[in-house]
């Protein structure tokens, strides 16, 4: 149940529901995280969060592509591009989220 959760994860309501949500503040989050200087406590919170939120709002964009057009390209199996598109956004996140807490300034 959870790996077709994981791996389907546009067949849930609830997940695009999240996903219509976070899609209105992309940009209201993006711009103090672009405009505050490195130095300012709070910018982290933003720039974490944006990590976040475009890595979910990319992950489930790719799912609903797969599904769209798995059968104009029949020569690529489905729950492979599901697997990798798992793996590659989890893995993008969780390094750009260490590259964050490195540059952090306690």
């Amino acid at each position: 149940m959870f790996a077709k959760f994981i791996l389907r994860p546009d067949k849930s309501n609830k997940i695009i529901k999240l996903y219509h949500k976070s899609n209105k503040i992309i940009i209201p989050f993006l711009i103090p995280s672009l405009l505050l200087k490195e130095d300012y406590k709070i910018k982290k919170y933003f720039d974490i969060f944006n990590i976040y939120n475009l890595g979910f709002h990319s992950f489930i964009s790719f799912s609903t592509i797969v599904t769209d057009y798995h059968k104009k390209i029949p020569f690529i199996n489905n729950n492979l591009l599901r697997i990798l598109n798992f793996k590659c956004h989890g893995f993008i996140v969780l390094v750009l989220s260490y590259q964050l807490y490195k540059n952090i300034k306690v």
